[in-house]
């Protein structure tokens, strides 16, 4: 049995992992799903992690976290400050050392499609369902909107990043190969050259939890048996 720690993204509140966390259980695993503040923006990085760290239960060495889409970020701040299984990237950014996030995005402006650079489907359904929730069943994506909240963490984007050296902690990337946000090309060749790693991929967009729950359970838990 393993603990999974569940970060939503900027664009969802923690019950957007509502239908994983059964799977997960089925599977024999526990779950829980943080709720990152979305009325600071001026907390750095780490005071993300911070909160995420709170959360975490205190009597397992066992965890594994997620991070889904710009909490990415803050994943290896959280395995600074506290033994982790293993860090599990989910069509996430991926930090790197001395450089902001801001400063990533200049220097390789395919991390993103460009079509999604700007847009906010916090509050406008068709763009929420163009790029987030296109691969959903009708009534699930008619759930999944009640599922969203805007968290701009500006001082954490535009931060550089805090870390001196990258944790030592086994890390892995899932790509979802029809993502519309975060770019699958360079999911695929961030994953190898920053974690080390050859990414696994899924089909569907950028919100498997939400879209392919069972088959992303599955996943993580051959990721952290």
């Amino acid at each position: 049995m393993s603990w999974f720690c569940l970060i939503h993204g900027s664009t969802q509140n923690p019950s957007g992992w509502d239908l994983l966390r059964p799977e997960l259980e089925a599977l024999g695993h526990k779950s829980i799903a943080v709720d990152l503040p979305t009325d600071t923006p001026e907390a750095s990085a780490v005071a993300y992690a911070r909160s995420i760290v709170k959360a975490l239960p205190a009597d397992s060495s066992e965890v594994a976290v997620v991070a889904h889409s710009a909490s990415g970020i803050f994943l290896p701040l959280v395995a600074a400050q506290r033994p982790l299984r293993r860090m599990i990237f989910l069509a996430a950014a991926i930090p790197k050392v001395g450089f902001s996030f801001l400063d990533q995005f200049q220097a390789e402006p395919d991390m993103l499609h460009g079509d999604w650079i700007g847009k906010d489907p916090t509050n406008d359904d068709a763009i929420a369902m163009k790029f987030l929730f296109h691969d959903c069943p009708a009534n699930i994506a008619r759930w999944a909107l009640s599922t969203r909240r805007l968290m701009f963490a500006k001082q954490a984007i535009v931060e550089k990043c805090p870390l001196e050296v990258w944790p030592n902690v086994p890390a892995s990337y899932i790509v979802c190969q029809d993502d519309r946000t975060f770019s699958s090309e360079w999911s695929r060749r961030a994953s190898l050259e920053r974690l080390g790693a050859k990414p696994l991929e899924i089909p569907g967009g950028h919100c498997p939890h939400v879209s392919r729950p069972a088959e992303l359970a599955r996943v993580l838990a051959a990721l952290a048996p």
